[in-house]
């Protein structure tokens, strides 16, 4: 099928408008990426996290004028034209309307072009030009690109805001750690808007919760159904909306199969789709043996807290798991290895972060640990987490209080989640 070379120019010049907004909110990724390199650099994450925006920030960051292509290839002209060979056509394009000379190239959500790679490939090896992909599938981005593409590249996690960037969104300043004790009331007021609102940045801006029922089904439809061609579609929406509900509890295979009198196979695809498309995020079970490790059940978080309250049955009504989810999802951000820890009698400590390293943390999250069997509870799971792994100092992350609990040589520190989350 022959390209309408005057319908591409309209297309690219739309694109690279919208490519040149200024009303962009920073983001805590930026700081990281290696805009020098010659590697391809990649960001991966859930649709609507912000990856299109990052790109943008690139192009402001690094003050580009004309010798950049920035395409986002969900656009309807790529439905008709969806083959690698449109990505070429579009850089000669380029270089024959707009400028020869492409030193840049912005390719957003990549996975949407069949067989992408080829012309990928083909551009690494064959221009000058530092490429950016951005794509809503980790397997696709993370586990496939160096064996499609050859070589190389630099990969990013794009995940709904933090609660440190959710409040650069909200215009809110903390500059000094006084600020965490001088602003507490004002950043619990915004932490409990975080809960409501989430991380999606349409959402925080828009204050539109619709929004998140719509991303959740674009993610089914688009991001699985489509790309696996899932035909059950009832089926696969009740895991999901199940595993949602779940969230911040061990769910098992087993008895997923059970409840939806599925086969193993098909319940153990499925989990794998959600967790592909970011929808869902597991934890697995420390453990000193791999084999262990791995046979053991583990506990399934989704990506967004308010998606989660808006698309399932009861979520909300745990605030423990809500907030528990939300210590979850910040420890992901900030690219710490966790795990759930199990003890010999078989107390659980929701997280042991950093399991391998020097910095080690036992962290139990509990709404409040005002009342004495609760306190209790938390810190026996605690204390005897740290007699097992030789460690002295342990943490609880609560709705808001602050204290510190003394056992012999040891220490637990109760922190208010959002102090914790801007303390990194």
């Amino acid at each position: 099928m022959k390209i309408d070379k005057e319908q591409l120019v309209r297309i690219i010049d739309f694109w690279q408008k919208s490519a040149k907004r200024n009303n962009l909110f920073e983001r805590d990724v930026l700081d990281m990426v290696d805009c020098k390199s010659k590697e391809i650099v990649d960001f991966v994450g859930p649709r609507r996290s912000g990856k299109s925006s990052v790109l943008k920030l690139i192009i402001k960051k690094l003050k580009l004028k004309d010798d950049f292509l920035y395409l986002n290839f969900e656009d309807p002209f790529f439905v008709e034209n969806n083959n690698p060979q449109i990505i070429e056509e579009a850089v000669e394009v380029y270089r024959e309307y707009f400028n020869p000379n492409v030193r840049y190239l912005f390719l957003d959500e990549i996975q949407e072009i069949r067989n992408w790679e080829k012309a990928v490939r083909k551009l690494r090896d064959g221009t000058d030009a530092k490429i950016f992909l951005t794509g809503s599938s980790s397997k696709l981005l993370s586990k496939e690109l160096s064996s499609l593409i050859t070589g190389r590249h630099l990969s990013y996690r794009i995940a709904p805001l933090s609660f440190a960037e959710f409040l650069n969104f909200e215009k809110v300043k903390i500059k000094t750690k006084k600020d965490l004790i001088l602003k507490d009331k004002l950043l619990q007021k915004k932490f409990d808007e975080y809960l409501e609102w989430g991380g999606f940045p349409a959402v925080v801006l828009q204050k539109n919760q619709e929004l998140l029922k719509n991303y959740f089904f674009d993610i089914l439809e688009k991001d699985i159904m489509a790309r696996y061609e899932v035909r059950d579609r009832a089926m696969l929406e009740k895991m999901a909306v199940f595993l949602l509900t779940n969230s911040a509890k061990i769910v098992t295979l087993e008895s997923l199969k059970n409840n939806f009198n599925l086969s193993f196979e098909t319940v153990s695809t499925y989990v794998e789709y959600f967790k592909e498309a970011f929808l869902l995020f597991d934890l697995p079970l420390f453990s000193f043996s791999l084999k262990k490790q791995q046979k053991a059940f583990k506990k399934f978080y989704a990506i967004d807290v308010a998606l989660a309250k808006n698309v399932s049955f009861k979520f909300s009504e745990d605030r423990g798991r809500v907030l528990e989810n939300a210590v979850f999802l910040e420890l992901k951000s900030r690219g710490d290895e966790s795990y759930y820890y199990k003890t010999k009698e078989g107390l659980e400590v929701d997280f042991f972060s950093g399991a391998n390293g020097k910095n080690r943390e036992l962290i139990q999250v509990s709404w409040s640990i005002k009342d004495e069997a609760v306190c209790k509870r938390e810190t026996k799971s605690l204390f005897s987490a740290m007699e097992e792994l030789k460690m002295k100092k342990g943490m609880i992350l609560t709705y808001g209080e602050n204290d510190i609990i003394k056992k012999d040589d040891k220490e637990i520190i109760v922190r208010s989640v959002y102090r914790w989350m801007l303390e990194k």
